[in-house]
This record gives structure tokens, sequence and C-alpha cells, in this order.
């Protein structure tokens, strides 16, 4: 069986990767990956919740303390990033509806203007 320290510094270089991966679907603007990742990681922040509560050595105690820090901010930065693209929805929503508007009227001014090409009989 390993020991504690042992366990603990394996769940914190498994928690460092899954932040990277994090942190490149927060970049890439993928919060279902994110989203995804943080549920994956869920268990291993839990179990170094555990570890660090019982009396381990202080730089592993630090390295998780701030481990579980970047989560917090990283689900910040998510949240951000939702409001964002919430905003970006809705100005989208707001061209949509601009743009049907429009229509009616552009189609009415189609309809009493020819368009097609007249062609001349040849020969």
């Amino acid at each position: 069986m390993k020991s504690p320290a042992a366990t603990l510094r394996r769940l914190l270089q498994s928690l460092e990767e899954l932040g990277v991966r994090e942190d490149g679907a927060l970049a890439a603007r993928d919060g279902i990956a994110f989203l995804a990742l943080e549920r994956s990681a869920e268990p291993l922040v839990q179990r170094v919740v555990t570890l660090t509560a019982e009396p381990v050595d202080d730089v592993l105690r630090t390295r998780g303390q701030s481990l579980v820090a970047s989560r917090s901010e990283r689900r910040v930065r998510l949240m951000h990033l939702l409001e964002t693209m919430r905003d970006e929805l809705g100005g989208l929503d707001a061209a949509r509806d601009r743009a049907r508007a429009l229509r009616p009227a552009y189609v009415a001014s189609r309809v009493h203007t020819d368009t097609r090409p007249a062609f001349a009989a040849c020969g």
C-alpha cells in the first residue's frame, strides 16, 4: 500500500494535467469540454482535500491547496466566459430580429421592380 504522501503526489500530478486541459478548453471557449473535465476531476479533488486534512508535509499541502484554488479560479473564468457568450448570443438574436423585420420590405421592393433581363430577338 502506498503512503498518503505518495498517493497525494500522484493525485496532484493528475490534477495538474487536468488543469492544463481545462485551461485549453477555456481558451478554446469550449464550456462543454471544460465541464466534462471538471466532472472527471471532482473525485480526485475530493481525495486531495481528504489527504491534505491528514498530516502530510507542508509542500504537498500547499501544492494541493493551490490546485484547489486554481480550480475555483477556472470556474470563475468559465462563468465570465458564459456571460460573454450569453451577451454575444443576445447580440446575434437582435441582429436576426432586425433582419427579419427588414425582409418583408426587401421582398416587397423586389416584387415591384422588374429585375429580369429583356432579351431581344436574334436573327
